[in-house]
């Protein structure tokens, strides 16, 4: 689970992190993207036109990386574009450098940290070592 976590976050975050080397160019237009580009941003499309050039070419460069990821991991993906698209810009850097920060830790910090994390999601609880519980007796049928 660690894993896919971590490949979710690389998918956003690595493309929206990389240098642009198109800051100087508008950015790409909805409707110059092809349709499974429209496809995968389309949480985006309403507030397109109000992200900056830089945050259009990151999320389309994100969206590159969309295919190789499970179905749960596109749903979150999804799901996340909208409330990425609208945090003010010093929370998104400060979301990419959280991000950075905790892919340089070792394997057993990066563990903590996210258990410490999963506790403290209100519909996520830790995960625990017990056994999961038996499913009830089926219902006797007639």
């Amino acid at each position: 689970m660690a894993a896919r976590n971590a490949l979710i976050a690389w998918a956003l975050l690595t493309a929206l992190i990389a240098s642009p080397v198109w800051a100087h160019e508008p950015g790409p237009r909805w409707d110059s993207l092809n349709a499974e580009q429209k496809s995968i941003l389309a949480p985006a499309e309403k507030d397109w036109d109000s992200l900056s050039p830089l945050q259009r070419s990151r999320l389309v460069n994100a969206a590159k990386h969309y295919p190789q990821l499970t179905p749960e991991e596109q749903a979150r993906f999804k799901a996340r574009i909208p409330e990425w698209t609208r945090l003010p810009r010093e929370a998104r850097e400060t979301a990419r450098q959280n991000f950075k920060t905790y892919h340089a830790l070792p394997p057993e910090k990066k563990e903590a940290v996210k258990s410490r994390w999963q506790a403290n999601q209100p519909n996520n609880p830790a995960p625990t070592t017990a056994a999961p519980a038996a499913p009830p007796p089926a219902a006797p049928t007639r």
